[in-house]
């Protein structure tokens, strides 16, 4: 696979070895041996469950896959869950479930169609695994009232809500039976999630659908202006599931080039568009994060079972590998337990469905052609195989066009130095000790809200993912706290273009020798000497007095007492700060 750039610099993709190197290399020659999967009677990995509440929908979008225009799929109709189903469902997942925390996902049709079955579904499963288990609800954001999102949110549920833009672009084609479109209700929803205080700390995932690509870059520029939508990023952009009944074209590289030319072309100028980034983001993520290893013998196809963590469970009771499956493909029932000889079988089918399709293909490594694809007739797999190929061969034209911009590299963490301690990015790696932070009990009495959506090492990564999006807005950093490598707290400031805030914690072992004092008054004059804001405020609760000292000692006032915490402010009066 050979791209040139707009530089006209010549790359080769080499698929033994996973590598891009430079000028025309013809490795065409080069073919696979693939390993033949082996039978299985388990899914080690699997813990999260994703449930269809009810098979109703109070939308009939456009392009939606329960539209009765795909194949193989139903259509939207009145079957739901009873108590009753959630209980049996409960006791399958225990059965089943590898790992924990376990997570369930309410998914639908609509789930909040039936709200008072979700609230119950969610008090049961808290009763049944206490810390253990997590919950999160895919939903159009339409029946999200306020008392629903207090009581949501206050549950600790991630609410994964579906909105493809601004107005124009969003009610184009996610509309009511009558045709009326839905973006004021999520809008609605967005500024209750955005502008209130909750229990907890509100965990919110937008997801994307773009019909057309051509619509991309009016819809980054309208999102960007949204006094609402400006403070989200789209968590997932997705295309259109292929739909061979209307018709399924072969794409056109030129064409293609073109369209994405023009988008890299304005996220390079406006690389605050935040539906830009995450668009490229999810684009290259493969080519940054690629394993460069030569594969010497045969190789695995890739495909999810065994290997898969989730199982989706339908109105039916019935099972699948996920929640994208078409109903043909089910392997199971919650009575009847997974059906072992029939994932087996349909593993095999998919196996030499690819085994000589797929020997000189040169985007094997990173071919998302989806399992249910046993489907497809030869000239339905020609069509997809063509597509896939000609969007990894402009994947890697953009990752290549991107690095020789030099747009590859995120805006990092600022270094700071005091002369305890040293000021630097939290990595994944610093996950343990955060947790250890987070469970102490001081922390938990004096940030309880933080410590509420720290629970987990997948909690704790969605933190650190949100305040990578707040540096890329220059609204916010990060920053670890180490002695010599090893990390004993953190200070961070956030939403510093709307409500400046800083928070601080300190590991217990740690604490009362003066390295907090002075990484708050690092972070304080960097903010303010950045120009990144001119004040910085907190709460602090009033038996507090450790970080009352530390704030004071850093040039903050005490400005009102509310209920039982102090409000503090900063204000960048002082240009002068000490940093020792």
């Amino acid at each position: 696979m050979n791209i040139t750039t707009l530089h006209n610099n010549s790359y080769s993709y080499l698929r033994q070895t996973n590598e891009i190197v430079h000028g025309v290399v013809d490795d065409s020659r080069y073919a696979w041996t693939f390993t033949p999967p082996s039978e299985f009677s388990s899914m080690p990995e699997v813990y999260m469950f994703i449930i269809a509440i009810t098979e109703q929908c109070n939308l009939r979008c456009t392009y939606c896959c329960y539209s009765g225009e795909y194949e193989g799929n139903h259509s939207h109709n009145s079957r739901t869950l009873c108590e009753g189903d959630i209980q049996a469902i409960y006791d399958f997942i225990d059965k089943t479930a590898k790992t924990k925390p376990i997570r369930i996902s309410f998914y639908g049709g609509e789930p909040l169609v039936n709200y008072p079955l979700i609230q119950y579904a969610i008090q049961l499963g808290q009763q049944r695994w206490e810390d253990d288990v997590t919950f999160s609800v895919s939903t159009n954001g339409t029946l999200l009232t306020e008392e629903r999102i207090d009581w949501l949110v206050n549950n600790g549920v991630e609410l994964a809500i579906s909105i493809d833009g601004t107005q124009p672009f969003h009610d184009a084609n996610r509309v009511d039976a009558k045709g009326n479109g839905s973006y004021t209700k999520v809008r609605n929803a967005l500024a209750y999630l955005h502008h209130n205080t909750f229990n907890k700390y509100p965990k919110v995932v937008l997801m994307m659908t773009l019909p057309s690509v051509s619509k991309l870059m009016p819809i980054a520029q309208a999102w960007h202006k949204d006094e609402v939508l400006q403070h989200y990023a789209p968590t997932h952009i997705s295309g259109l599931t292929p739909n061979f009944l209307q018709g399924v074209a072969k794409e056109d590289w030129e064409t293609l080039k073109i369209q994405y030319i023009q988008l890299l072309d304005a996220y390079e100028q406006h690389p605050e568009w935040s539906v830009l980034q995450t668009f490229f983001d999810e684009i290259v993520s493969y080519w940054k994060n690629r394993l460069v290893f030569e594969v010497s013998e045969s190789t695995p196809l890739s495909t999810c079972m065994p290997v898969n963590t989730k199982l989706y469970i339908d109105a039916n009771l019935q099972l699948a590998v996920c929640e994208k499956f078409n109903d043909r493909f089910r392997i199971g029932s919650i009575n009847g337990g997974i059906d072992w000889q029939k994932a087996n079988e349909m593993t095999k089918e998919y196996y030499r469905k690819r085994e000589n399709r797929c020997t000189n293909c040169p985007a094997v490594r990173m071919c998302n052609m989806c399992l249910t694809s046993i489907a497809y007739t030869d000239d339905q797999w020609d069509t997809l195989c063509h597509n896939e190929r000609l969007y990894h061969k402009l994947h890697m034209f953009l990752f290549c066009e991107m690095a020789e911009r030099g747009m590859l590299s995120r805006p990092s963490v600022p270094t700071l130095q005091s002369d305890h301690c040293t000021l630097n990015e939290v990595e994944e790696n610093d996950i343990a000790a955060l947790r250890t932070i987070f469970s102490d009990a001081y922390t938990q009495r004096f940030l309880p809200d933080l410590c509420d959506i720290a629970q987990t090492d997948d909690d704790i990564k969605q933190i650190l993912m949100s305040f990578r999006t707040y540096l890329s807005k220059n609204d916010g950093v990060l920053w670890g706290i180490r002695k010599h490598d090893t990390l004993i707290g953190f200070v961070a400031a956030m939403d510093l273009s709307t409500n400046p805030t800083i928070f601080f914690a300190m590991h217990p072992k740690y604490r009362n020798q003066g390295h907090m004092q002075e990484s708050v008054r690092l972070a304080t004059q960097y903010v303010c000497d950045a120009k990144l804001t001119n004040e910085l405020h907190t709460e602090v609760d009033v038996n507090n007095i450790a970080s009352q000292k530390v704030l004071e000692q850093c040039g903050y006032k005490a400005k009102e007492k509310q209920k039982l915490r102090y409000l503090y402010c900063y204000q960048n009066n002082n240009t002068d700060l000490q940093t020792s």
